[in-house]
């Protein structure tokens, strides 16, 4: 019996440990939000064709777009060069996190919402100065792109 609560009170303190941790990570300063939300009144379909339009004239990588969900979320996916020749020096394996907008359009209310990941949850996520550097590089780009939309 005294095992089975050494166990419990193991288990309870890892769980709080970790929540703590990570809630320290999360609220980092230097992460600012992790998503930066944009709200529209041009349709689902004028905002994926806005970001098109704008990734090509920026000279992005411009990976796509799906419909997901029934058709209420449409995802989309850019890369920023610049961004992505920095954080690849911290390792190949680097390409799960590379510094793309990963953006959700959807519809809220009457208006469009648009979400997009800020790209220092890289860094969050796997500390290392290189992907602090190409997250520094993408935000300010991936937010001047938001607010002309």
């Amino acid at each position: 019996m005294k095992k089975k609560w050494k166990n419990i009170l193991a288990l309870t303190s890892l769980v709080s440990i970790t929540l703590v941790t990570a809630n320290f990570a999360w609220s980092d300063s230097s992460s600012n939000d992790i998503f930066i939300i944009k709200t529209t009144s041009k349709s689902m379909t004028e905002v994926v064709s806005s970001i098109k339009k704008y990734s090509k004239e920026k000279k992005w990588v411009y990976l796509g777009d799906d419909k997901v969900k029934k058709g209420t979320v449409i995802l989309v996916k850019i890369c920023i060069k610049k961004a992505g020749k920095v954080a690849f020096k911290a390792g190949l394996k680097i390409s799960a996190l590379v510094p793309c907008g990963n953006i959700g359009v959807y519809k809220k209310g009457k208006l469009t919402e648009i979400s997009l990941l800020n790209p220092q949850y890289m860094n969050i996520l796997y500390p290392d100065p290189n992907l602090k550097a190409a997250a520094d590089i993408a935000e300010p780009l991936f937010r001047e792109m938001m607010e002309k939309l």
